[in-house]
């Protein structure tokens, strides 16, 4: 199903997005455009998520990803990889690792709420899980083919992504991807609160970290998983507005 007025947002001539979609949870979709190889940045929630972007694609003569890279292990960013063929894909070692945990799940009523009431999941995505899913059986979980330890330099011809994991407070396995050429990033989550907790929290110390590691890069363009494009001072602005917690 094709939902149209979800349309892919070009940033420049080797960079697109398809944003994200509140009302399902679904987070921002990624392109980076190389002479020799095209990436797609996260995977998406589902079978119809990897399907608008796709749709979205050819709808802009776009070619379709050969590669994939996910950013961390949370649902709406890793469950369409089962559904996206013809890839190679990457992934940091934790990101996979917690893949291939919730590959051992079981999807009945029972089983959600003990992940929940132990921590394992997030309450905040499971009525979007049972949205996407009302037929729990379609869900299928594929890891990375390819996993690395905290960085990897991918080059698609003519233009390099960066894949760089930095401490934040939203997730122990986030990475971000940074397109050198084109002085953009692609965040993911890694800028948001951890919503484990009963109450969503930045952790002050981790979130001190993020910022640093960010100001690493030097970058115009962000790409956030669920916000629109933004730069990079308003990011940092942003970052510098967040109240933080002690762990």
């Amino acid at each position: 199903m094709e939902i149209k007025d979800l349309k892919l947002v070009k940033v420049s001539d080797r960079i697109y997005y398809l944003p994200h979609l509140e009302e399902f949870d679904w987070c921002t979709l990624g392109l980076v455009i190389g002479d020799e190889h095209v990436l797609m940045m996260d995977s998406g929630a589902s079978d119809r998520h990897v399907a608008q972007f796709f749709a979205q694609l050819d709808e802009n003569n776009l070619p379709r990803p050969d590669t994939v890279a996910l950013t961390h292990w949370h649902w709406d960013h890793t469950y369409g990889l089962a559904h996206i063929k013809n890839t190679v894909s990457f992934a940091n070692r934790d990101t996979n690792r917690q893949i291939e945990k919730m590959q051992t799940w079981e999807w009945t009523d029972e089983a959600m709420k003990r992940r929940l009431e132990s921590g394992e999941d997030l309450a905040f995505s499971y009525p979007h899980i049972n949205g996407e899913y009302p037929d729990k059986s379609r869900i299928k979980i594929a890891k990375a083919t390819v996993e690395y330890d905290d960085k990897l330099l991918l080059d698609l011809g003519g233009v390099h992504v960066r894949m760089q994991k930095i401490e934040n407070s939203h997730s122990y396995d986030c990475s971000v991807f940074y397109i050198e050429e084109e002085k953009t990033i692609f965040l993911g989550d890694i800028r948001y609160e951890d919503l484990l907790p009963l109450k969503p929290v930045y952790y002050s110390d981790s979130h001190e970290k993020l910022i640093t590691g960010l100001r690493k890069y030097d970058f115009d363009k962000v790409i956030s998983g669920h916000q629109p494009l933004m730069s990079a001072d308003e990011l940092y602005a942003q970052l510098a507005a967040v109240q933080t917690n002690e762990r």
